[in-house]
């Protein structure tokens, strides 16, 4: 057999293994990769982004991270393949970090694996291998009573978390993205000199132009994110940490329509800082208005319409209005949204929904009206607080969203 059947076979193991065989994706992507160092192919970031992602000559990595993130999972993926199915195989396959071509190693035969040892062991050190293993267990007991001690402080969700699940079993990256105000540069005679600005109505490039046509727009490099994009990515974290899943994080001004369709997404912020995925909204029951601060509800199969409101935001009691939507994407991914006027809701309703606990009346909310909990669903929720500290959350509005 010659070397490049011999790879092409291992190739095809791979392929059909549990680990690949359900996803499309990064089949095309592992056999990609494969040909091309057979054939000599030196590969660059740009010439996978077209050849096997399908991205145009405009493709700029800087902007688009669909490469890295993919390669980043096709690791993770052939790592679990030589951990369970391949844990046999002499000859493995591996892509260098930091590089898109494909390496072959080959394992030692003459490694001591723990079933022959032991035996072998016995037979000679009978006492010393009982003594041995009883320290070992001992050892074991104290490591892993310790491990729990602190694990118990950590909330952990279970893999199969119907609200969750998608994220913490992803095949597609995970993209959080954190809600950024636009701003704009201007020359201020009482300074002498150029100044950002932040306009209330003013949320992008497109939104300036709409309203002053005649003036050309400076936009600001420094992103400013507000207290409720940040303060929300820590319960966010914790649960993807605990499966194991690594999110990239982009801010919303960054995001691209080209991205709704590559990841599965989790956007925190302010409403404001919706940008293109505002037009996600359209799948749910929801509008809003940013002056005053409204939400318009119209309900499934009525001609009847609600609206909520909130008062500005104050450094004494405040209530809050947040859009808590888990909405399909365009190829079946997710794009979740947590999306507020001010900063008191969204960091409350991120550990609202990350707390099995605190969600309890949600499940049993959607549970006695669908009889589960959906996989995409809409729900408004009322926070009061006094400035940043909410003490009472109140679930105003929740709907099962059809999956198409």
């Amino acid at each position: 057999m010659t070397l490049e059947s011999a790879h092409k076979k291992l190739l095809e193991k791979i392929l059909a293994s549990d680990e690949f065989s359900h996803t499309k994706i990064y089949q095309t992507f592992l056999t990609y990769l494969v040909e091309s160092a057979l054939q000599g192919k030196e590969l660059k970031e740009t010439t996978i982004a077209i050849e096997v992602f399908g991205k145009d000559s405009s493709f700029n990595p800087a902007e688009d991270t669909i490469v890295r993130s993919h390669t980043y999972t096709l690791r993770k993926k052939l790592e679990s393949y030589y951990f369970h199915e391949g844990k046999d195989e002499k000859t493995r396959l591996k892509i260098p970090k930091g590089h898109y071509g494909i390496e072959y190693m080959t394992l030692s035969g003459s490694r001591i694996h723990p079933k022959n040892l032991l035996p072998w062991l016995a037979g000679k050190y009978y006492y010393a291998v009982i003594f041995a293993l009883c320290i070992l267990a001992l050892v074991l007991w104290l490591q892993k009573r310790s491990i729990n001690g602190r694990l118990h402080r950590y909330q952990i969700i279970d893999k199969n978390d119907p609200v969750w699940k998608e994220y913490l079993q992803s095949e597609l990256p995970v993209l959080i993205v954190v809600g950024d105000h636009f701003f704009f540069n201007d020359y201020s005679e009482k300074y002498d000199s150029q100044i950002s600005i932040r306009h209330p109505k003013i949320n992008s490039t497109e939104d300036f132009q709409a309203q002053y046509p005649e003036l050309r727009i400076d936009a600001s490099s420094e992103p400013y994110f507000p207290y409720h994009s940040i303060w929300s990515l820590p319960p966010i974290l914790s649960v993807l940490f605990s499966a194991n899943e690594t999110p990239i994080l982009r801010k919303s001004s960054d995001v691209g329509p080209q991205m709704l369709d590559e990841y599965n997404i989790i956007f925190l912020g302010s409403i404001k800082t919706l940008y293109k995925l505002k037009h996600t909204l359209l799948k749910s029951h929801f509008r809003y208005e940013i002056a005053p601060h409204k939400v318009i509800y119209t309900p499934p199969d009525t001609g009847s319409v609600r609206v909520f409101t909130t008062s500005l935001h104050s450094t004494g009691p405040n209530e809050d209005l947040i859009l808590a939507l888990k909405l399909p994407g365009p190829v079946g991914n997710s794009i979740f949204i947590l999306a507020s006027f001010h900063s008191l809701g969204v960091p409350e309703i991120a550990y609202f929904l990350t707390s099995p606990s605190k969600r309890m009346k949600l499940d049993q909310l959607l549970g006695q009206k669908y009889g589960k909990i959906p996989r995409y669903f809409e729900v408004l929720f009322r926070v009061t607080g006094i400035d940043k500290t909410a003490y009472g959350t109140e679930i105003l509005v929740c709907n099962q969203i059809p999956a198409n």
